[in-house]
């Protein structure tokens, strides 16, 4: 099984390629109904996440408290490249607790590790928040935090790297500091995907771009993903992003206006679009609006059986130079039903 990861991943950094604070930034783009914001979900009820696990709606919560690397590893299914992993004291201020993983990643040495663990029975609707911390020297990540299904479910990540899902199968979102720009976006890889060109190869779509979200070093970054499944046959799926608490996009069926690039989406333009077309082997450009057009929304799959029902920690840095030491600190992961906020200060 090992020897299959490490083969993914290299087929992973072979296919895939990869401002302004969150202070103050809104939604990129209207949305019906309001997402809840700042401190109004479950951590609040929470204070220094203490206890959280055993609220009814979490899924699965790691705060690395163990007495050792060797049980945390323990609460995960596939754990790539654990020589690199450590207990850490640094913790996100408010934590309730001492420890947090702390990832060394050497250049020239390996491209990473990861953790990675199935969310039993899968879900329709989840939301994901952890807490992240770079050392200001960090190189560029060329891959980093996923979540998605896989119909089986798998106790290691699948390969797929390139290729359109078919909504019967898999789907994944990453969160990531996106290269040599350090800007949070997703990479997302799903059955309707856009592709480029010049073959109309279908590498993970992103959607943050009219207002660029910096990803700080430095310093501990609250950041929350929500998921939600769409009805077989309806493009209804959703997907959200906080930053410390700061809704910095959703995205839905209709909402927001915006245009495709390709492979980008950018919310809030209009003028001319390309997409890729397959029946013509090039590009098809046309014209939205000034405003732009209505986002199509999600068609994550076409068989239900397929949810959300993975968990993926992944560290991946293919530009670091040689013997360049990379520090990343995860801590306070927790996977619920409903939104989650930020750390509340412990009592």
């Amino acid at each position: 099984m090992t020897a299959f990861r490490h083969r993914y991943i290299r087929v992973l950094a072979a296919a895939m390629i990869a401002g302004v604070g969150v202070s103050g930034i809104q939604a990129a783009g209207p949305a019906p109904g309001k997402l809840p914001e700042g401190n109004a979900g479950i951590a609040a009820k929470h204070p220094g996440d203490l206890g959280i696990a055993s609220h009814p709606e979490v899924i699965f919560a790691e705060d690395f408290e163990r007495q050792s690397f060797d049980a945390v590893a323990a609460r995960w299914e596939s754990v790539s490249a654990r020589e690199i992993m450590s207990l850490s004291s640094d913790v996100p201020a408010g934590s309730g607790g001492r420890q947090s993983l702390l990832m060394t990643h050497v250049g020239g040495k390996n491209n990473g590790g990861h953790l990675y663990r199935r969310l039993p029975p899968g879900h329709d609707k989840l939301h994901v928040r952890f807490y992240v911390k770079f050392d200001p020297d960090c190189a560029p990540i060329h891959h980093f935090f996923h979540v998605g299904g896989y119909h089986p479910p798998t106790p290691w990540p699948q390969g797929g790297a390139g290729e359109r899902p078919q909504g019967d199968e898999r789907f994944s979102t990453g969160v990531e500091p996106f290269g040599n720009a350090w800007r949070w976006d997703y990479y997302r890889y799903w059955m309707d995907m856009r592709g480029s060109p010049p073959r109309g190869q279908t590498w993970g779509n992103s959607f943050i771009h009219d207002r660029p979200v910096a990803a700080e070093k430095g310093r501990w970054t609250c950041l929350e993903l929500m998921m939600k499944m769409n009805d077989v046959g309806k493009s209804n799926g959703e997907m959200a992003l906080w930053i410390d608490g700061n809704l910095v996009s959703h995205l839905g069926e209709g909402f927001p206006k915006g245009k495709w690039i390709f492979d980008k989406f950018i919310p809030g333009e209009g003028g001319e679009s390309v997409r890729w077309s397959d029946p013509k082997a090039g590009p098809d450009r046309f014209q939205v609006p000034a405003d732009g057009q209505p986002f199509d929304g999600f068609r994550w799959r076409k068989d239900e059986k397929l949810k959300i029902n993975f968990l993926w920690v992944l560290l991946y840095i293919t530009k670091a130079p040689r013997d360049h030491e990379s520090k990343i600190w995860f801590d306070d992961i927790v996977v619920a039903r409903e939104y989650i906020g930020p750390l509340a200060p412990p009592r």
